[in-house]
C-alpha cells in the first residue's frame, strides 16, 4: 500500500492518462477522486460517467453533447460530459463498456482534443484529463477484437492496479471507523465504534466484494440495530456478535467454489496450484505475503510452487505443515 500510494502521488503531479485496474468495489473511482484532489486540476470539476449504467445508444450524446433535434427526444441542447468537464478531470468507469463503434470518436476526441457534439458541425476545443476504469483484462479485451489497440494505447498511458481489500488488512480497520462514521451520519443514526473483537473479525474476512461490501456490511449492523438504541445514551460498540453473518457468507462461499470445482473435474492439484499463482499476481510476486494470505509459512509456499514447477525435491525435507498433511 505503501507503493500504491506513492504512485498516486506521483499520478497526481502529471497529467497523463491513467488507466485504473482492479477487481469490483475495490475502490477505482477513489483512486481517480484521489489523483484529481492532489493534482493541478483539482480546482475544476471531477466528472464521472459509468458506461456501464448507460444504453449504448446514449452513450454518443451523453458524452459529446447534442444540439436540439439531433435525434428524436433531443428538445433542447447538451454540453456532454468531456464539456462539462473542462479544466478538471473525466473518469470513464468501465472503459471496457463502450461500444467498438464508439471508440474510434473517443480516440479522435483525445488525439485532437476537439469534441462535436451530435447535430452539429462546429468543434470545441477542450482541455480536460483523462482518466478509465475497468475490472477487466483490456489487453484481452483487444486480442479479442472488442477494444481497440490503438485506443487502448491512448488510455493505458499509465496503468494503476488498485489492490482487493483482502491484500491491505492494515487498510480495513480506519476505512471501517470512516465508513461507520459517515454511514451514521447519513442515515441521522446515533454514533458507534468498533470494539476490538469486530475488527478482529473484520480483518479475518475474505472480502470478495471489496469496498463495496465492507460498507455494505456496516450498513447491515447499523441499521438493524438502530431501533434498539437510544439517541439520548453513548449508544455501545460494534462488536463481533454482530457481525456474524459474515463467517456464514465465507463459508457459503467456499462450499460454492468446492462444488463448481468438482463439477469440472478439477483435482485438489489444480486448485492448490491455482490459489498459490493467485497470491502471486495479488502480491505482485512479494512471495512472504502471497504465503501470509492464503494461510502457509514462506518455507511451506517455496516448498509446494517448487512442487508444481517440477523442480527435483530429492533430499529435500518438506516443512512441517507440509509433512502433517501427508501423514494425515
Amino acid at each position: 500500500m505503501r507503493e500504491f500510494r506513492a504512485r498516486l502521488a506521483l499520478l497526481a503531479a502529471t497529467d497523463a492518462g491513467v488507466l485504473i485496474h482492479g477487481e469490483s468495489g475495490s475502490g477505482k473511482a477513489s483512486a481517480a477522486a484521489a489523483i484529481h484532489a492532489a493534482s493541478a486540476r483539482r480546482a475544476g470539476p471531477l466528472v464521472n460517467v459509468s458506461l456501464a449504467a448507460l444504453a449504448p445508444s446514449l452513450i454518443e450524446a451523453e458524452l459529446f453533447g447534442h444540439e436540439a433535434g439531433a435525434f428524436t427526444g433531443a428538445h433542447g441542447a447538451r454540453l456532454g460530459r468531456f464539456r462539462l468537464a473542462q479544466g478538471g478531470s473525466i473518469v470513464l468507469d468501465d472503459i471496457d463498456a463502450l461500444p467498438l463503434e464508439l471508440q474510434g470518436k473517443l480516440l479522435r476526441v483525445l488525439q485532437e482534443r476537439r469534441v462535436e457534439p451530435l447535430g452539429s458541425e462546429v468543434a470545441h476545443a477542450i482541455d480536460v484529463r483523462l482518466m478509465c476504469t475497468t475490472s477487466r483484462d483490456l489487453r484481452e479485451a483487444v486480442d479479442g477484437g472488442t477494444f481497440r489497440a490503438d485506443l487502448y494505447w491512448r488510455v493505458a498511458v499509465v496503468p494503476l492496479e488498485v489492490p482487493p481489500l483482502r491484500a491491505r488488512p492494515d487498510d480495513i480497520a480506519p476505512l471501517a471507523a470512516q465508513l461507520v462514521a459517515r454511514t451514521c451520519a447519513r442515515l441521522d443514526l446515533a454514533p458507534r465504534a468498533l470494539d476490538a473483537s469486530a475488527l478482529a473479525v473484520l480483518r479475518a474476512h475474505t472480502w470478495p466484494g471489496n469496498v463495496r461490501e465492507l460498507e455494505n456490511a456496516i450498513e447491515r449492523v447499523l441499521v438493524l440495530r438502530a431501533r434498539g438504541i437510544d439517541r439520548a445514551q453513548t449508544p455501545p460498540p460494534i462488536g463481533a456478535d454482530e457481525l456474524g453473518f459474515l463467517e456464514t457468507t465465507t463459508v457459503g462461499a467456499a462450499a460454492e467454489l468446492a462444488e463448481r470445482a468438482l463439477a469440472r473435474g478439477l483435482k485438489l492439484d489444480d486448485l492448490e496450484r491455482a490459489l498459490l499463482e493467485a497470491a502471486l499476481r495479488e502480491q505482485r510476486g512479494n512471495v512472504t505475503a502471497a504465503a501470509r494470505q492464503i494461510g502457509l509459512t514462506r518455507r511451506a509456499f517455496d516448498y509446494r510452487m517448487a512442487h508444481f514447477q517440477g523442480q527435483d525435491l530429492a533430499g529435500r525435507a518438506p516443512p512441517d505443515d507440509v509433512r502433517e498433511e501427508r501423514s494425515a
